[in-house]
């Protein structure tokens, strides 16, 4: 697919008078110029443009004319498009904020929003999803937790497509080696044309994903433990800097914790939020962050409710006797 990338252009000095009164209710024609003023402006290139203000002679009421690119609001029309053009590429709103900024052009992800709805107003279906309609590459998802079946716990496997988040199967597994996940995974990924195996950071699953001749991919919730674990076990290095590397580049200690405090990274477990885990995460993503939270807060996933392939284990009533395994850290993948 290709891309024709048209943004909008800033020209200073392309004013153009309106013929018209621009207010409801005159249809004035004949104004009066009174001054050429200043107005700051968020842009690739002018960080301020003139703008002209004129009076209609008809109801005596000022306006402005702005140039080609430039409207009421403070940031540019260039700038604008380029926000949407990312968000269409894929970035979410605070990811298209970043990347702006990177440019060196603030713009809020609120902002990016509301210039987003504003465009799909314009423009029937225009929506993020059609952009990449027909290039999806299909993408199976899968992870391994554990249930309870009359006091005996039970290794449970679910598939998902990961292109649509459908549910595809709940089975028992005998284990957790890489020769049984890829018994358990092979079949699933050659019915529906997998090219990429989404699961979580276990040895296992990348040998199964080199065995099948598929991409791997670690999903995002468990790279998000799994930094923020990295970092919370390197903050006494930070806090302390016992091998000089910060002093070695100019850099104190307090100066690179309060870098991580800027980026929104808090090093405090008992003010971590939004991990991703527990009753804060959607339902699918679920899973207790401690062994503590695990005996005090049952968490029974949504797979478990599909009573199929359970009856392999012989319980004659799975569903009552099913619980959230102790153990493990698995996540449901979306």
């Amino acid at each position: 697919m290709r891309l024709h990338l048209i943004l909008p252009r800033v020209e200073p000095t392309a004013l153009t008078l309106l013929s018209i009164c621009p207010y409801e209710g005159c249809d004035g024609t004949h104004f009066r110029f009174l001054q050429e003023v200043g107005k700051p402006l968020r842009d690739t290139t002018y960080p301020k443009v003139l703008v002209h203000r004129y009076e209609c002679l008809r109801c005596q009421r000022t306006f402005r004319v702005y140039p080609k690119g430039v409207t009421q609001d403070h940031i540019s029309q260039r700038v604008k498009g380029l926000g949407m053009l990312l968000y269409l590429l894929g970035l979410s709103y605070g990811a298209v904020s970043l990347a702006l900024e990177a440019l060196g052009i603030y713009m809020c992800k609120s902002r990016v929003y509301d210039a987003v709805q504003a465009a799909a107003e314009r423009v029937p279906g225009l929506r993020q999803e059609q952009v990449f309609a027909h290039m999806r590459t299909p993408a199976v998802g899968g992870d391994v937790t554990s249930v309870q079946v009359k006091g005996k716990w039970f290794p449970l496997g679910l598939t998902v497509d990961d292109t649509s988040g459908l549910v595809l199967t709940v089975d028992a597994l005998w284990g957790e080696e890489a020769v049984t996940l890829q018994a358990w995974l092979a079949p699933i990924a050659e019915a529906v044309g997998a090219e990429i195996l989404v699961t979580d950071d276990a040895d296992a699953f990348k040998t199964v994903a080199d065995e099948l001749g598929l991409d791997h991919q670690v999903c995002k919730s468990h790279v998000k433990r799994n930094t923020e674990a990295l970092i919370e076990s390197l903050q006494s290095a930070v806090e302390t800097d016992m091998d000089g590397s910060l002093a070695a580049i100019g850099v104190t200690a307090e100066q690179a914790v309060a870098d991580l405090a800027v980026r929104g990274i808090d090093l405090q477990p008992a003010t971590r939020r939004g991990d991703g885990t527990g009753d804060h995460a959607p339902p699918l993503s679920r899973c207790p962050p401690s062994r503590q939270r695990r005996e005090s807060h049952a968490c029974l996933s949504p797979a478990t409710a599909l009573p199929g392939p359970l009856e392999l284990m012989g319980a004659s009533d799975p569903l009552s006797h099913l619980a959230r395994s102790p153990w493990g850290d698995a996540g449901w993948h979306q």
